[in-house]
């Protein structure tokens, strides 16, 4: 395990720096200086146009799914990039044109969010089942229209832990992904993927009938996003969530495109992946990104960091050969949202 970042920017910009999460012996890779403001590592790239495409997977029992591309050279890596739960492919925008590397990128909207297909409720379509076919789906496609391997997915929260469990029970080697990068998966853990499942669909229901109503505006989605989850969140990624993941309705009211409702089901059906993974093998290299600032009281930080980084190992030493955990100073859960310049200089060292 080695750690990537500067000392906790974030920890302390939410009262946390009385005392950051441990530290295990190993080496230090910085992307930016300690203390330095957000969005101070500039990139040195140019902004890169994409175009909005489909993948219609309906005939081998998908859905219809909406994407972003980049087009690359030729010989530019292959690289798909999938979001987390209750987000779209339009909050990759951020990072993509911060990325050193000129890859050929591809960003999809899972199911149920921004212009894909989002099935019925009630059924087995939010099983994570289903979102582990449609990575390999996706996955598959792609490498066919290219004629060569994705060089690496790129997953952000509860979409890594389904690829993983995907690959595990795959009755062969998934030829079509040469690494997978896994930022910040979700790594419940017993409790996480029962009662504590249960009580975030709870929640996330009751945060559906708050906003019952609409927002004012494009920018009010994003606004409200960061009052939710009580982190700063990078302009850049809230304008992208409201420009991407939202829609206004007849009456000029601003709607997220992924219900709360359906997100809530995602969450209800949580598996504890590391109890999942023992006797299997994940036959692909995993490099699992590990934010510092845990999803847990301000008390409780040390100890959650110390459970979630033993989850993390397990998972990682069912993987193939070159795998490891990468801990990310300074960003939490959001880390996409949160600091994208960050994300993109990990993510070109990573790929």
């Amino acid at each position: 395990m080695r750690r990537l970042g500067q000392q906790p920017r974030a920890l302390c910009s939410l009262g946390l720096a009385a005392r950051a999460p441990p530290r295990a012996a190993a080496s230090v890779f910085c992307r930016r200086q300690s203390g330095a403001p957000l969005g101070s590592f500039a990139s040195t790239s140019s902004v890169r146009s994409f175009s909005r495409r489909w993948f219609d997977l309906r005939d081998q029992g998908g859905v219809h799914h909406s994407a972003l591309e980049w087009t690359g050279a030729p010989e530019a890596p292959l690289v798909l990039f999938l979001h987390a739960t209750s987000l779209c492919a339009g909050s990759w925008v951020p990072v993509v044109k911060r990325l050193s590397k000129q890859v050929h990128a591809v960003a999809v909207d899972l199911r149920a969010h921004g212009d894909t297909d989002a099935p019925a409720l009630g059924s087995s379509a939010y099983h994570w089942e289903e979102f582990g076919r449609d990575f390999q789906r996706l996955a598959a496609r792609i490498a066919a229209e290219h004629g060569r391997p994705i060089d690496a997915c790129v997953t952000h929260s509860f979409i890594g832990d389904c690829a993983l469990m995907a690959l595990a029970e795959a009755s062969a080697p998934l030829a079509d992904v040469k690494r997978m990068v896994l930022l910040d998966p979700v790594l419940a853990d017993e409790e996480g993927a029962t009662t504590g499942a249960q009580r975030l669909a709870k929640g996330t229901r009751r945060v559906g009938e708050r906003e019952a109503q609409g927002f004012d505006s494009a920018a009010a989605v994003g606004e409200a996003l960061e009052q939710l989850v009580r982190v700063p969140l990078h302009p850049e990624s809230k304008a992208a969530l409201g420009e991407f993941g939202a829609f206004s309705d007849d009456a000029g009211r601003w709607r997220l495109k992924c219900r709360r409702d359906n997100e809530a089901e995602i969450y209800a059906n949580r598996v504890a992946i590391a109890d999942h993974l023992e006797g299997h093998r994940v036959d692909a290299e995993v490099k699992l990104v590990f934010s510092s600032r845990r999803r847990a009281k301000p008390e409780d930080q040390e100890a959650t960091f110390a459970r979630d980084l033993q989850v993390a190992k397990r998972v990682v030493a069912r993987c193939g050969p070159g795998s490891a955990v990468e801990v990310l100073d300074g960003v939490g859960h959001f880390l996409v949202l949160e600091d994208p310049d960050l994300v993109a200089g990990t993510l070109d060292a990573l790929l």
